[in-house]
């Protein structure tokens, strides 16, 4: 089991002894009441053909979970490291859509297909998570490292650029 996994499961564990839904190793219940459906926007595909279906993002239940694994780190790259762990495994990302998480004060661009942004504050940080849907970019034009940015899910990262999904 990797490092960033078993942190997550004792995570999983602190939680579940805290009160909140629980399922198995793959994250954080949300509630169904706060589910979301979100339609792409008649996007294509790299062939030129309409991609149809839709995506499921909870991403309100996934940053709740997000503050409260961040808080269990002790340094503020491994904070980051869990938000993108629960922000990709979360039950509430069950389409696992790739995610992204970027600090805010860095001289760091995001663009493509952004299925949600949601703020967050992570060790006295300010970031912002994102999920895509489909072909995207972060280009981190300031200072690398976990500290300040991160992406989970098919992506290639580049020198100092993540092409998200084929973007």
């Amino acid at each position: 089991m990797s490092k960033l996994k078993s942190k997550t499961a004792t995570i999983i564990a602190a939680v579940a002894v805290s009160g909140v839904a629980v399922t198995g190793l793959s994250g954080f219940a949300a509630a169904p009441a706060q589910a979301t459906t979100t339609a792409p926007a008649s996007p294509e595909s790299s062939t030129g053909s309409p991609i149809t279906g839709s995506v499921t993002l909870d991403p309100l239940a996934i940053v709740s979970a997000i503050s409260a694994a961040v808080n269990d780190q002790g340094d503020r790259s491994g904070a980051v490291l869990a938000a993108l762990d629960v922000g990709y495994y979360n039950a509430g990302n069950p389409d696992r859509l790739t995610v992204a998480v970027v600090n805010k004060n860095q001289d760091i661009a995001v663009e493509g297909s952004i299925v949600d942004a949601q703020p967050i504050d992570i060790k006295g940080g300010s970031y912002v998570i994102y999920w895509f849907d489909g072909p995207g970019k972060v280009t981190n034009n300031g200072d690398g490292g976990y500290l300040n940015w991160g992406v989970l899910g098919n992506n290639v990262k580049t020198d100092n650029v993540i092409s998200i999904n084929g973007g």
